[in-house]
């Protein structure tokens, strides 16, 4: 995968995550009548992200050599994949009924708990890559922000905390994609003959 479309996509996500909670800021009456489109920027703003995470364990096989490196990866994919469930519920059920479902909101949170573990797992794993220093700074920023979003619920510290969690998926994917690879001599260099 080619840096500049790691950047491009974390930064796409980020914007695709951030527009919707900005529109309800600045128009609260966007809330009432904008859940459609809330439900599909989720859906891809999340499908977005599962491809930053995948990007970059791609780009940095060690952390795929390690257990927490793997585990961390998947938990991720985890969240990005309940976001996805809570979107299409939520967009589904809009469409059914005329308002969106409030149960599917355990989804959400469900997945930004996923985040939580998965990011502080993926954070310590890339330790072993001394290049992705900002990318963890970045990693855990979006872990711990988006679960204060989820804990605290009361605007506007809910929102300052949601919005600063998506906008570091941007940051996360940027400075991946600027991180040297070192590891590609690790993991392409022939293994030594047994005799």
């Amino acid at each position: 995968m080619p840096p500049t479309t790691l950047a491009a996509r974390s930064v796409g996500a980020a914007i695709v995550l951030i527009v919707p909670v900005v529109a309800e800021i600045l128009w609260p009456s966007f809330g009432d009548s904008g859940h459609l489109v809330f439900a599909a920027s989720q859906l891809l703003g999340w499908f977005l992200v599962a491809g930053v995470v995948i990007d970059i364990g791609r780009r940095h096989p060690r952390l795929e050599m390690m257990r927490s490196g793997r585990i961390g990866r998947r938990l991720l994919t985890v969240c990005c994949a309940f976001q996805m469930l809570f979107a299409m519920t939520y967009g589904a059920s809009t469409l059914w009924r005329g308002e969106p479902w409030e149960p599917a909101f355990v989804l959400f949170l469900v997945g930004f708990l996923a985040q939580l573990v998965g990011g502080v797992v993926w954070w310590r794993a890339m330790r072993v890559e001394p290049s992705l220093q900002a990318t963890r700074a970045s990693l855990l920023a979006t872990a711990v922000l988006g679960f204060l979003a989820m804990a605290i619920g009361q605007s506007p510290w809910h929102d300052i905390c949601l919005l600063a969690s998506y906008a570091a998926w941007g940051a996360t994917g940027v400075s991946a994609s600027r991180a040297r690879i070192a590891d590609r001599d690790v993991v392409s260099s022939p293994s030594p003959r047994r005799h």
